[in-house]
């Protein structure tokens, strides 16, 4: 099936309306998969668009309040998943 531009446009339009009225975490890109990448996109982002929600996140084991791993009790591993980036807490 070949869409038109208007067709194009109106599908594209509807998607990011979609993607901009849920709350959950996606990645970007793998282009982007470094922090000074990031914030150079973020930084473009917002100086030429409408932006909504955008910051630097990363996957990691995710802590509690105390800043001890939150484990897994079915795996016993600690749970992955995203938290904000901070500059010295990532470093490999």
């Amino acid at each position: 099936m070949q869409l038109t531009p208007a067709q194009w446009h109106e599908a594209v339009a509807k998607y990011a309306d979609k993607l901009m009225s849920g709350e959950r975490v996606k990645q970007l890109s793998n282009l982007f998969d470094a922090p000074q990448y990031a914030q150079q996109f973020i930084e473009l982002a917002k100086k030429h668009s409408e932006c909504r929600d955008l910051r630097i996140r990363a996957r990691c084991a995710l802590v509690d309040a105390k800043g001890k791993p939150v484990i897994n009790p079915k795996t016993k591993m600690p749970k992955i998943g995203w938290s904000d980036y901070q500059a010295g807490a990532h470093a490999a």
